[in-house]
Parts: C-alpha cells; sequence; structure tokens
C-alpha cells in the first residue's frame, strides 16, 4: 500500500471529525435576536468524503410502517463444517439509525442458512476511516465495511471492487449519480447503500404570516433572497444552512455550471469564475441581504424547529426528526437552483475486503441481500436515507408511506437531481478548505476570488505532491 494513501486518509478521517467550522464570534443580526440552543453537528460529508457530500449524523426516525419481504433470499453454498460461515461488518450508524440496521442485519441472519453477519459499531464515520486504514496495516480488515467516501480505499490493494461483481441489471436499477459516487479513478470500488441529499426546509407558517405563498417555495437563488428577506425581522432569520456548509457550497457551484475537480482528476478548479460568484453569493446573505447570520449555522438546527429560522438546507435524512420536534407545518423542497439543479449525495457505502472466495463471496451476497429494492425502501422509511432504485416505484410499502408523507414525495422526486462530488484523495481536506473560505466571506474578510484561490492553492499542493 501506498505510503501517501495511508496518509492522506488519517488526514480524511481527521477533517471529517470536525465536519462544521467552529463558531466565531457570534456577529449581532440586523434586531436583537435571543440565542438559540446549539445542536451537534452531522456527519461529514462526502463529503462527502465524502461528501460529499457528505452522510448527516443519524437522526430521529419518521414512525416506521412494516418492511416488505426481501425479493432475494441468501443462497450461499452452506460452509463445509456445517455450521454458518461467520462474516464481521463495520458499520458507523447510531441511535435509530443503527437500530434500524442492526435489525436488518438480525433479519438476513434469519434467513440465510449459510451466513452469519456480527455488525460491529465503529464510531462515526471519521472513526471507521481511521480504524479501517490501522486494519490495513494489522491485517486485521473485517469481511465488510460501511464508510463515508468508501472509494478512497481503491489503492489499499484490500478492496474487491464492485465493478467486478455487479450485474447489469443493478447497474441500470440504481440512479447513476449513486454510482458516480462509489467511484475512484472512473472505476466503481463500493456499493451504494446509506445515502442522502440536501434539501430545503421551510416553516410554513412563517410563509403564511411573511405574506408568502407556503405551496410555494423558492425554486431559485433569486426567490431564495426575495423569499429571504420576507422573512427576516427582529429575533427571526430568513434562512441559514446546517453544519456540513461545504456540502450545499459545492452544490451552488456545480448549480452555477461550475465544477470541483479537473477531468482529469489532477487539480481542484472550483476557483473557477462560476465557483467565485457561488461564494459571493453566499457572502452576500450575511453582508448585503443581511439574511442569513454569521457563522451560526451549529445552532442552525435548533433555531429552525423553535420556529426561529424560516428556512435551512439541511440532509433528507433529517426529515424524521424534524417533522417529530417541529410544532409547526413544515414544508421540504430542492434545493433553489442557478443556471442548473444539482443535488449532491452524502452518506456511506458499502465495502467489500480480500479474503477467502468463500467469504468474498459470502460477503457480496450480504451486500446484495441489504440493498435489495425491499430495503432500500425500507431503509428510507425508517431513516430519510434515500430509496437507490428506480424499480420501487411501485413497491406497495413506499406507495402506503409516501401517501402519508407528501415531504417525503420530495425527496424521492428530488432524486433526478442527483449528482455525485467527484471522490478523491484529498476530498477531506478540500471540504475544510472550503468551509475556511466561506468563514472568511461571512465575517466579510476579503473577497470571493482571494478566498477561492487560496483553497484551491492549498489543495493543489498536496495533489501534486509539493
Amino acid at each position: 500500500m501506498k505510503n501517501w494513501f495511508v496518509f492522506a486518509l488519517v488526514m480524511l478521517g481527521v477533517i471529517l471529525m470536525a465536519c462544521a467550522p467552529a463558531p466565531t464570534a457570534t456577529p449581532v443580526p440586523p434586531t436583537a435576536a435571543p440565542a438559540a440552543k446549539p445542536t451537534d453537528a452531522p456527519k461529514p460529508t462526502t463529503a462527502p468524503v465524502a461528501t460529499s457530500a457528505p452522510a448527516a449524523k443519524p437522526t430521529d426516525a419518521p414512525k416506521p410502517t412494516d418492511a416488505p419481504k426481501p425479493t432475494t433470499a441468501p443462497t450461499a453454498a452452506p460452509a463445509a463444517s456445517g455450521s454458518k460461515m461467520k462474516l464481521s461488518f463495520w458499520h458507523s450508524l447510531s441511535g435509530n439509525t443503527g437500530k434500524a440496521l442492526e435489525a436488518m442485519v438480525a433479519k438476513f441472519n434469519q434467513q440465510s442458512q449459510t451466513i452469519q453477519v456480527e455488525p460491529i459499531y465503529q464510531g462515526a464515520y471519521a472513526d471507521i476511516a481511521q480504524k479501517l486504514t490501522a486494519a490495513v496495516t494489522a491485517k486485521t480488515l473485517p469481511e465488510v465495511a460501511q464508510m463515508g467516501g468508501a472509494p478512497t480505499m481503491a489503492d489499499s490493494g484490500v478492496v474487491i471492487n464492485v465493478a467486478d461483481l455487479v450485474a447489469k441489471a443493478d447497474l441500470d436499477d440504481i440512479y447513476p449519480g449513486f454510482w458516480d459516487y462509489n467511484k475512484y479513478g472512473g472505476k466503481i470500488i463500493s456499493m451504494p447503500y446509506n445515502n442522502s441529499i440536501p434539501v430545503l426546509y421551510y416553516n410554513k407558517d412563517l410563509f403564511t404570516a411573511a405574506g408568502l405563498d407556503p405551496n410555494k417555495p423558492p425554486t431559485t437563488w433569486d426567490e431564495l433572497v426575495t423569499a429571504a428577506k420576507a422573512l427576516t425581522k427582529p429575533g427571526q432569520w430568513g434562512f441559514n444552512t446546517h453544519t456540513d456548509t461545504h456540502w450545499y457550497f459545492s452544490a451552488m457551484i456545480m448549480q452555477n455550471g461550475g465544477k470541483i475537480l479537473s477531468d482529469d482528476g489532477k487539480k481542484v478548479v472550483y476557483n473557477s469564475a462560476e465557483g467565485i460568484e457561488a461564494l459571493q453569493f453566499w457572502g452576500d446573505l450575511v453582508t448585503k441581504h443581511k439574511v442569513m447570520p454569521s457563522n451560526q449555522h451549529a445552532q442552525a438546527g435548533a433555531d429552525f424547529v423553535a420556529g426561529k429560522l424560516g428556512m435551512i438546507m439541511r440532509s433528507s435524512a433529517s426529515l424524521g426528526s424534524i417533522q417529530t420536534d417541529a410544532k409547526f407545518k413544515v414544508g421540504v423542497a430542492p434545493l433553489p437552483c442557478k443556471k442548473t439543479c444539482s443535488e449532491p449525495i452524502g452518506g456511506a457505502s458499502m465495502l467489500i475486503f480480500k479474503t477467502t472466495p468463500e467469504k468474498q463471496k459470502a460477503a457480496w451476497e450480504f451486500v446484495q441481500w441489504m440493498t435489495n429494492g425491499a430495503n432500500t425502501v425500507d431503509l428510507f422509511i425508517q431513516t430519510g436515507y434515500v430509496p437507490l432504485r428506480k424499480s420501487v416505484a411501485d413497491v406497495p410499502a413506499l406507495k402506503d408511506y409516501l401517501k402519508s408523507s407528501p415531504n417525503a414525495q420530495v425527496l424521492v422526486d428530488a432524486l433526478k437531481y442527483s449528482s455525485a462530488i467527484p471522490i478523491f484523495s484529498e476530498l477531506g481536506n478540500s471540504d475544510e478548505q472550503l468551509r475556511k473560505a466561506i468563514e472568511k466571506m461571512e465575517l466579510g474578510s476579503g473577497t470571493a476570488k482571494d478566498a477561492m484561490d487560496a483553497a484551491a492553492t492549498v489543495i493543489n499542493k498536496n495533489l501534486a505532491g509539493q
């Protein structure tokens, strides 16, 4: 394994631990607003790492319905000893989301006559990235792992590429953006699993009070500014984002026609005219339009459910907790668009590691089962992680859930805009540099061009090995 890969992945884990910039001294809003209780910061992404988009910290799930029966039952050949073959599965989901995952594993174990999977919680995305890196060196890897930014493991030499396993039917059935999110060097490395997209949540009651149509959320950047101005008043802000600022900002770059990475993968190119314009728009929300507080993203979630914030960009995986905690009518919409629409995927994926041929076969069987149509619907219903497959549109459980939760329908509809932030070795560091650029603009420190050039310079030096 290349030494630089280990260093890059370790650094990725460190970066993901601090997925949100530390809030600076809280500026005074246009007129005095009462302080809100801070909330815990979610995952990174993928940023995803991943990150792209980055995945969000698990939240309280919407009330589950009965899960549909899996479409494919385990069929691996029995182990020679007559006992079940044991596989270790490292994962990074906790709380209600973790319970949902472990229930699925238990269901697999109950149905399989040949395979017994042990789910082992290994901490957040950053933690599992560090532990997998250490396990490569120690040769103590599990058979399967769930990881944010999973494709970055490609150069380790210990991964079975999903490209060599997946059937054409699955390639066609799963939305292309999810496959792109699992590529490294142009090849599919990992299997899509718990994925989310950023969306716009809004307070329908505040919309009505401000004279806005609660059934017509903003669809463009200009409309976002107009609505945010109408919603901003003493004690209330019009707009904010949750802590994964790099995720929402990366979406804006792509919405404006910009790119994160060059086509040859050798340098970041977000300091283009499109990226600079996107950062200027972000800064203007704070310093010009005065509709967003400066560097108060850590408390944005609490502000929103408390009715002190009109709109918030946050992960689709937060739908359940927001609808549970809010005492008002919650609206959900795709992110407002500019030149195009873009919903960069966040969350994590499944990796299969090289062991014996028998265990590798069993591990792939388990991964296929966890990501089949019925189970991707069940995961969506229980957690808010979006369904991966086109073929589930007519699954009765999904239809029933969407009838009872119109906001969940919005998440499904937004999948047509799903896209992937390219996965590359410096992605975690790149996300950190973008967060720093955003913080500078929110504080009114320097120009958008200077901030973006500074971010790109750091990352491109690292990519060039300088």
